[in-house]
């Protein structure tokens, strides 16, 4: 059994393997942040890590509102240097992502030792103020991207 296609065919099966020879060009954004490209599963790795930091935040607030400094000492140090992502990215990631990255988990881990010592729910609030003033910095300053798109 032959196989026929229909005339002109050949040369939109040709257009189309060449189309997919040559990515096509990253559509403009409007968001003027710093792209930070990765691959995807490096991508995935620092956004987990942010997603664990958000959990600390959310954490200490919670342990703040009801009183509780142990559940302050674990949330923040849930998001302290030993939870640091994979040294391996560091190639990837530029030097002030990095420092903002690694001054937020030494935050995390001073307000952490500050919880276990009985800081006051003040003191504690002054901490977690200089820890998402390094998230807002390092936010408003750069974006994630995936290999190949914007």
């Amino acid at each position: 059994m032959s196989v026929s296609f229909p005339r002109g065919s050949t040369l939109l099966l040709l257009l189309l393997a060449a189309a997919c020879q040559h990515p096509a060009p990253e559509p403009e954004t409007s968001d003027r942040r710093q792209a930070v490209t990765l691959p995807p599963e490096a991508r995935d790795a620092v956004l987990a890590e942010m997603r664990t930091m958000l959990g600390s935040l959310d954490g200490i607030v919670t342990g703040l509102a009801k009183g509780d400094s142990t559940a302050i000492r674990q949330a923040a140090a849930a998001s302290g240097l030993a939870t640091a992502a994979d040294p391996h990215l560091e190639e990837l990631l530029p030097e002030q992502f990095l420092t903002w990255g690694m001054a937020t988990h030494q935050q995390f881990d001073t307000l952490a030792a500050s919880a276990a010592s009985g800081a006051t729910a003040d003191s504690t609030l002054a901490q977690l103020s200089r820890i998402t003033q390094l998230c807002v910095s390092c936010h408003a300053t750069y974006r994630i991207a995936v290999r190949g798109t914007p």
